[in-house]
């Protein structure tokens, strides 16, 4: 049987709050653009909440209620226009996100079912990476999913029955980094800071001012491979300074060349600067 129980038991306030479990899947990340603090990524989400079966088996044909009666899943056509749904977002997108969604349920109990959205996202995602520690930096690569409800109708929270992962096999840039199997999801929540006002005549204000939504957000974690940029990095600008000492062997009285030369190490060593830059 499907049921899902709040991590935190404060954060339930209601019974006529829906708990909803997330699942995410890392199918495949792509470029990482360290310096603009953005990564390539398609991945899965499925999120799964329990209905009762009574008044959702009266939507179904008499072939999708044996089908489910065996135990399997169904599929459900367009779902979102006559039913009730958690009302998804990606908080840390960029720009225009492809996602296809599907809905299926299957039969946990005589009494419920179980309804998985299943969606497919793909495009850029942000993330605050931190350069610190470079080149032997981990970063963190993660994809948070809200809920346009507030926490009192909808509590998101990490799916105990189904793991969340990643496809290690699909990373674009295997060569400049390392992909660990660890997938980190954690439950957190945001506070809204603003009011609203209503469009009746009397322009009432609704303040939501304090309200919460819950948000799951799944990370996982990459190792830039530092030997090369030690080797095409740091070894070629210790070269270049080194070369720098070469002005001494010239006479002192030749002054336009030993300018001339400082000049064009110290050209050289920006140069090489800004192409490493633009490799991050």
């Amino acid at each position: 049987m499907y049921s899902l129980q709040p991590i935190n038991e404060e954060e339930t306030t209601n019974r006529n709050q829906v708990l909803v479990g997330i699942r995410l899947m890392f199918n495949r990340i792509g470029e990482i653009d360290t310096l603009n603090e953005k990564y390539q990524a398609q991945a899965s989400i499925e999120a799964r909440w329990v209905v009762p079966s009574c008044n959702f088996f009266s939507t179904l044909s008499s072939l999708d209620q044996d089908t489910l009666n065996r135990g399997k899943s169904v599929s459900l056509i367009k779902y979102t226009e006559t039913n009730w749904h958690p009302q998804l977002f990606i908080e840390n997108t960029l720009g225009d996100l492809k996602e296809q969604i599907r809905y299926t349920a299957r039969k946990t109990s005589d009494y419920q079912a179980c309804i998985c959205e299943h969606r497919d996202i793909k495009g850029l995602f942000w993330e605050k990476l931190e350069l610190n520690h470079f080149p032997s930096d981990i970063q963190e690569l993660s994809i948070s999913v809200g809920s346009m409800f507030y926490n009192d109708r909808v509590l998101l929270m990490p799916d105990p029955y189904y793991h969340s992962g990643v496809n290690r096999e699909a990373f674009v840039d295997q060569q400049e980094w390392t992909l660990y199997e660890h997938i980190n999801v954690q439950q957190r929540f945001i506070r809204e800071s603003f009011e609203t006002i209503d469009d009746d005549e009397n322009g009432d204000i609704n303040s939501n001012e304090g309200r919460k939504r819950s948000l799951v957000s799944v990370s996982c974690h990459v190792a830039r491979c530092s030997g090369y940029f030690y080797w095409n990095g740091y070894c070629l600008i210790f070269l270049i300074t080194i070369f720098g000492f070469c002005v001494f062997s010239i006479p002192p009285n030749l002054t336009p060349n030993r300018l001339a030369i400082g000049a064009t190490l110290l050209l050289t060593s920006i140069t090489f600067r800004w192409t490493v830059n633009r490799s991050l």
